[in-house]
């Protein structure tokens, strides 16, 4: 992530938190993060040399024409600046610090098959109880672990695939001297 990103993303942070409006501004910049994902031709346009600052201001204001006011002027700047490539690291950062003040542990899991909700709920719930933090999760689909998952949160890494497991067994038999 670029000191840009973070400079810039902390900054619509903080006005969104002193203003109250940072869990409002948290879903919209979520929404415009996948309408850029998206469309990354779009990203191009707004980085363009090829329009002018006003264009490329105009053509954000257009697309997120019912987005929050802060949210709008925020995108507009980015472009005007040139750093409209730099506006889904922005998001994230601003993410990050609204997780760090709410006390949100992110939780990346990778599952050998698709979770049920049931699943996903309850997992959630363990993973709070355990690191007494709220827990946000973000799931993956890894056919390769075989069964089981791996979960990281908190820089710690809980495997329970099948996969380690089958490691561990083959390294047991290999340790074997016959």
């Amino acid at each position: 992530m670029s000191d840009v990103s973070k400079e810039y993303g902390a900054a619509l942070y903080l006005l969104a938190r002193e203003e109250n409006v940072a869990e409002e501004l948290l879903s919209e910049t979520r929404t415009a993060e996948d309408v850029l994902r998206e469309n990354p031709a779009y990203v191009a346009l707004l980085s363009s040399p090829d329009l002018s600052k006003e264009e490329r201001s105009a053509a954000v204001l257009r697309a997120f024409a019912d987005g929050h006011p802060y949210l709008r002027n925020f995108l507009s700047m980015m472009v005007e600046r040139g750093y409209g490539r730099e506006i889904p690291a922005c998001f994230t950062e601003f993410r990050r610090l609204y997780r760090e003040d709410h006390g949100i542990a992110v939780a990346k899991v990778i599952s050998a098959r698709p979770l049920s909700d049931g699943e996903k709920a309850k997992l959630v719930a363990a993973l709070a109880r355990r690191y007494d933090v709220k827990v946000e999760a973000e799931y993956k689909v890894d056919p390769t672990l075989l069964g089981g998952m791996k979960v990281e949160i908190s820089g710690m890494l809980l495997d329970g695939s099948a996969r380690r497991k089958l490691d561990g067994v083959r390294a047991d038999l290999s340790a074997l001297t016959l």
